[in-house]
């Protein structure tokens, strides 16, 4: 068993039992392979998430009674988003299926041991063992426990409590999705900062073999570039997905604040502590969007500085050399052909996919405010008209 695979080992099983991983790590030949056990995974997944789509009916049932039009065509969208989730991620993870085997057989079950031997080395003094990411299952735990509080104390019957739970699911899912994608552009991160050290390392060391040291270094790079669009085909539907429910998560809770500012005086204490913990557990949200962007940007970065660090490469006895047109190949390649952790193509997975949810939560958030002031302008015209229809037909 290779050191990633051992440090992720919670999150790929995790993972594996609810198809996001549509394939598992084969302790005899320590490589990731379908089997069988992924289809039984995939069709019990499939028959839950189909069962548990009456549970959301029912609870749109229920809030036609009490809700107002607006908020209930919110609860709807929000519903049937977080719905389709899992059935969004389970079938994009069946469909890329060979994808998945590659990438994470490639970067997880592969050991490269020349890059390990310069951690080894001590070379890389970036890399803290004690504080790398390593899934963050614990945390997924923690989270569960806490909400499970809420479930058991805020629940109002037994339809919505039940809902509860299956959102719980639901947002367990969506972590685990988002969990995977960072430790492959985690992994991709370190890699190219342990390449750097090589190529530093090479600069610095003995000048043995510099020649068969740099080629060692394009291949690795262009190894680990090639792979950034495997992840980007593996998980760019299923973040899309993610960013959207993340959107309207947090366009509900500023909503729901704003639904229930005007009820405070009336409320008990129990219930403004349930208003509370809603909007601690939606900050959840903000934080897996920093998260997604932070990881994104930062190892986009170090690719670019990985890259660019051989124009510092200066050594006479490379001029007019196979390894000199190699390195100023290799430069041109990446100075024009850059690749980003990328949505289909629609927006780069960096720091400006923050700034653009954030935008869009305030400008659904107005546009609510403005239907359910609409609607509270039609409901009192309405109630004026029928006071004065009752008048004018109760007067002779």
């Amino acid at each position: 068993m290779s050191s990633l695979v051992k440090r992720y080992q919670r999150l790929f099983a995790v993972a594996t039992v609810m198809y996001i991983l549509p394939c598992r790590y084969n302790f005899r030949t320590h490589m990731f392979e379908k089997s069988w056990t992924n289809m039984v995974a995939l069709v019990l997944n499939i028959v839950l998430h189909s069962l548990c789509l009456w549970l959301d009916l029912n609870a749109i049932k229920i809030s036609i009674g009490y809700m107002s039009f607006v908020m209930l065509g919110v609860i709807v969208i929000y519903l049937v988003t977080y719905a389709l989730m899992l059935v969004v991620i389970i079938w994009n993870a069946f469909y890329h299926r060979d994808s998945f085997v590659h990438l994470f057989n490639s970067l997880f079950a592969k050991e490269d041991w020349l890059l390990q031997w310069v951690v080894m080395k001590g070379i890389v003094t970036k890399l803290n063992l004690q504080t790398r990411h390593n899934g963050s299952m614990g945390t997924l735990a923690l989270l569960v426990i806490l909400n499970s509080f809420y479930n058991f104390a805020y629940a109002a019957n037994s339809t919505i409590f039940k809902l509860y739970w299956l959102i719980l699911l639901r947002f367990c899912g969506m972590f685990v999705m988002v969990e995977l994608y960072r430790a492959c552009v985690i992994v991709i991160e370190e890699r190219m900062k342990q390449l750097h050290s090589l190529l530093q390392l090479t600069i610095n060391g003995p000048k043995l073999n510099v020649e068969h040291q740099v080629e060692l270094f394009i291949k690795r790079f262009e190894y680990y570039y090639e792979l950034i669009e495997c992840i980007n085909r593996c998980f760019a539907i299923p973040l899309i997905h993610v960013l959207l429910l993340i959107l309207l998560e947090r366009t509900v809770a500023a909503y729901d604040v704003y639904d229930n500012y005007n009820l405070l005086d009336v409320m008990s204490v129990w219930d403004k502590f349930g208003l509370l913990f809603r909007q601690i557990w939606q900050m959840i949200y903000p934080i897996i969007i920093c998260m997604i962007g932070i990881t994104g940007n930062l190892t986009s970065i170090q690719v670019e500085e990985t890259a660019l660090c051989t124009r510092h490469f200066d050594d006479y006895r490379l001029q007019n050399t196979r390894a000199a047109k190699q390195i100023q190949n290799f430069l041109l390649k990446n100075l024009h052909q850059k690749k980003k952790f990328s949505a289909c193509g629609f927006f780069d997975i960096d720091n400006t996919v923050i700034y653009m949810v954030f935008s869009s939560i305030v400008t659904y958030l107005v546009i609510l405010i403005q239907f359910k002031q609409l609607e509270t302008d039609l409901t009192q015209a309405g109630d004026g008209y029928n006071v004065t229809s009752n008048v004018s037909t109760v007067q002779p």
